[in-house]
């Protein structure tokens, strides 16, 4: 048997048909069972080992660092008494025009 060539080759494809998918193929690639929960519990992902330990790690040290402190109290302003208050006396304004004095 000769092997083909281009044309030959061509030809076949545009002859071709594709067989016809299975009616069982929907039901099993849509399947209702394997969506809501059930599909959320079933999930996995891959992690690398180095990345999943440094994760932990992080995690632990914001759960150690992170304690709730309650604030300090505050301090009530203590009264004062404008008894021995003295206004100015006399107002000297200055100016200052920029640079040094």
């Amino acid at each position: 048997m000769e092997p083909l060539n281009d044309d030959e080759l061509k030809l076949l494809l545009k002859k071709w048909e594709a067989p016809a998918a299975p009616p069982s193929l929907s039901r099993r690639v849509l399947s209702h069972d394997s969506l809501g929960w059930r599909r959320f519990f079933k999930a996995s992902f891959r992690v690398p080992v180095p990345a999943a330990i440094t994760a932990l790690c992080v995690l632990a040290l914001w759960l150690l660092y992170s304690k709730y402190t309650e604030p300090p109290p505050v301090l009530e302003p203590a009264a004062t008494s404008l008894a021995e208050f003295r206004p100015v006396s006399k107002l000297e304004p200055v100016s200052y025009s920029g640079g040094q004095r």
